[in-house]
């Protein structure tokens, strides 16, 4: 561990600093004789997963008062609408989709969910209305159709035959654009109400989905035949995004910097999503990210596809 102030590694554990509803860790750095803290929010009080649960409770929808009974019903504390729309305005800029909210209906479902089972694994395939009708209908209507399908299911049987798109360990030779965006500041916040590592994934994918103006389903079955494997190829694709009056297929990868999976595994993401919403490839970019790194790549700059052996 690195010390914030000093960037040493002389760091030892120094006691614990209590809060009303939580505790952690203290450290003091021997170098520059400083003590700080790890904890992802500091100065507050509430644990990270109460602040977090109530953004994206209110940007489901919800007025402040019926936030802080959500919250302090599910988490066993309590707060007030008045804390509720301090910690709005002082995160909005991880809720970009507060410009949006006065048009959505709480009496409507804003996000659609269904579990599917595939290969003994779950995956809960979420949907969200209104950015679905704002931002794919017009633009995609094919692709639209293609995401409401699942409210009446999947075709299950390709999960259990096809091949897996993240199987294959190999780097495409393709373009790749590193940087910083929007996509890793809200990543880097929904992570804060993780407890452990397992449930990075599901918390990155959820507050995305409900507080970005741009990502309108996650865990999105896929599926295409691929002859010269012999079989189907499926996957799940994490988030799915319009931007640009583009399709992008982002995946979240916690360690995005060492991944050296992820181009073969977004190319066939691409190229299922491309055939089964009939979409042209050079309308799709692809993507993975973490907290600190977002790396794209045009999945059209591959003109053959490469041949592959699972």
């Amino acid at each position: 561990m690195n010390c914030p102030w000093c960037e040493g590694t002389n760091v030892i554990k120094k006691g614990v600093r209590k809060t009303r509803y939580s505790s952690h860790q203290r450290y003091f750095c021997k170098d520059c004789k400083k003590y700080f803290s790890t904890h992802p929010l500091k100065h507050k009080a509430y644990p990270p997963q109460v602040i977090v649960d109530a953004i994206t409770k209110y940007n489901l929808g919800y007025s402040t008062r019926e936030t802080s009974k959500q919250v302090n019903k599910r988490f066993k504390v309590k707060t007030s609408k008045s804390v509720i729309n301090q910690w709005i305005n002082e995160f909005q800029r991880f809720s970009p989709i507060r410009s949006l909210r006065p048009q959505f209906v709480r009496s409507e479902q804003i996000v659609f969910s269904k579990r599917f089972d595939h290969e003994n694994l779950p995956y809960v395939f979420q949907i969200h209305h209104y950015k679905n009708q704002l931002l794919v209908r017009n633009l995609f209507p094919r692709l639209f159709s293609f995401l409401t399908q699942f409210k009446n299911g999947c075709p299950d049987v390709f999960f259990e035959i096809g091949k897996r798109c993240s199987t294959p360990s190999y780097q495409l030779k393709v373009n790749v654009m590193r940087r910083k965006n929007l996509a890793c500041d809200l990543a880097g916040f929904a992570v804060n109400a993780a407890r452990n590592n397992y449930q990075r994934h599901e918390l990155v994918e959820e507050f995305m989905l409900v507080n970005d103006t741009a990502t309108v389903a996650v865990e999105v079955p896929v599926w295409y035949w691929e002859k010269r494997v012999g079989d189907g190829v499926t996957g799940h694709i994490d988030l799915l995004q319009i931007r640009n009056d583009m399709v992008y297929i982002l995946d979240y990868k916690p360690k995005a910097a060492k991944e050296k999976k992820a181009t073969g595994q977004l190319y066939h993401y691409a190229l299922a999503l491309s055939f089964r919403a009939q979409l042209p490839l050079n309308r799709i970019r692809c993507a993975w990210f973490d907290k600190d790194d977002y790396f794209e790549f045009a999945p059209a700059q591959l003109k053959n596809k490469p041949v592959v052996k699972w």
